[in-house]
């Protein structure tokens, strides 16, 4: 138990945490360096014509090459959902080494919509 303890702090101050499933979820900050390419979300016709602004939190998965495989709205208007997802399975990272091995990691990604 003392060693997943330790290895939880170190991974906190690595910028990662450890999951039950030890997919490690990195913070938004440091996936930001890692990203080598982002895409900017399409803002909603809709969303626009009704003045509807606002941001949306997605959480990704992404593999052991560096692509999205998942994702999933954590929080915002559904109404952006659509477009946030199509612009976050478009972006890719460059792969994130744990214990010596490439291993997949998690992170959250904001998209703001604004007028």
């Amino acid at each position: 138990m003392k060693l997943l303890a330790l290895a939880t702090v170190l991974a906190v101050a690595a910028g990662t945490t450890v999951r039950a499933d030890e997919t490690p979820m990195m913070t938004t900050a440091n996936a930001m360096v890692r990203a080598i390419k982002k895409v900017s979300p399409e803002f909603p016709v809709a969303a626009k014509q009704l003045h509807i602004a606002g941001a949306q939190e997605l959480q990704v998965t992404v593999s052991k090459t560096g692509d999205v495989t998942d994702v999933k709205v954590l929080k915002g208007n559904m109404m952006f959902s659509n477009s946030s997802i199509a612009a976050a399975r478009q972006w890719k990272f460059t792969p994130f080494s744990k214990d010596g091995a490439v291993s997949e990691f998690m992170t959250v990604l904001v998209f703001n919509y604004g007028q």
